[in-house]
């Protein structure tokens, strides 16, 4: 079998599934993957032979790219900012729209700061920040020791130093200081379930996607009354949010009574990301 023959196999296999964009960038994924080969050599795909060792690499890959399975997690590994990220099905996959959340960060005066990501996931966020912003110390907390596990790869991985706390935000107590919060925390509503993608519904955590309808806005809630009680009451802090749910958050952050609270548009031009002053 040579490449080009499985590429055409995989398309012939997967076209009901993916279009041909995506095709495309997942076939070459696979090369750069199981072949280290250049994106250029990859054009030459009718000259490479595939040993048996290969095949069935991708033939496996085929296997669970049929059941849906995102591409990222097939292969083990992601884009994040520029950096590689490992990822598996203990953490979500990292979005482009929380790049922008992190871009949106570092427009901000951030170095030097102390810095905490609740519900870090993969250690996209928190690694990200800790890698541009040299003197900054940064923070990163979640309730699931499996992606604090995987987080810690990855801040080993992109070569910086991020300090990993294993905890329930609805109890964790600390009396340390952070100068900013940012937070991704699950905010697809159950009854969204039903126009999400298979391939995040069957494979993505759902602890780290989805809230109650009856209590959509709960982590962002508990973050704020935390800030504002116990621990930060000058923190800055920036979440991402369910564009869907805008009006609601605007009534929670009023009866807060914030000294700051700005709605910023993602590149799809719907509201994502939150900018909070506390006082």
């Amino acid at each position: 079998m040579t490449l080009q023959d499985f590429k055409l196999k995989m398309i012939s296999e997967l076209s009901s599934i993916y279009e041909m964009d995506e095709l495309n960038s997942i076939f070459n994924l696979l090369a750069e993957e199981y072949l280290k080969i250049p994106r250029s050599k990859i054009l030459l795909a009718d000259e490479i032979d595939l040993n048996e060792s290969n095949q069935t690499l991708f033939l496996n890959a085929l296997e669970r790219l049929k059941t849906y399975e995102p591409i990222q997690y097939v292969v083990g590994k992601t884009t994040f900012m520029d950096l590689e990220f490992k990822v598996n099905n203990s953490v979500l996959i990292p979005r482009p729209e929380t790049e922008e959340l992190v871009r949106l960060m570092l427009k901000e005066d951030l170095d030097g700061k102390e810095i905490l990501d609740i519900g870090t996931g993969s250690g996209c966020i928190a690694i990200s920040l800790a890698k541009n912003l040299s003197n900054a110390k940064v923070s990163a907390l979640d309730i699931s020791s499996d992606a604090l596990k995987v987080a810690k790869e990855n801040a080993k991985l992109n070569n910086v130093e991020v300090s990993f706390i294993n905890a329930d935000i609805f109890e964790y107590q600390s009396d340390k200081k952070y100068d900013v919060i940012v937070s991704n925390p699950p905010y697809v509503t159950e009854s969204e379930k039903l126009i999400i993608n298979k391939n995040v519904i069957d494979f993505e955590p759902e602890l780290a996607l989805f809230v109650k309808d009856s209590n959509p806005l709960k982590f962002y809630k508990v973050i704020i009354d935390n800030c504002k009680n116990n621990k930060d009451p000058n923190a800055i802090i920036f979440f991402e949010i369910n564009e869907n749910l805008t009006d609601l958050f605007l009534k929670v952050f009023r009866d807060y009574n914030l000294k700051t609270c700005e709605i910023v548009k993602d590149y799809k031009l719907k509201n994502r990301f939150v900018k909070v002053v506390i006082n």
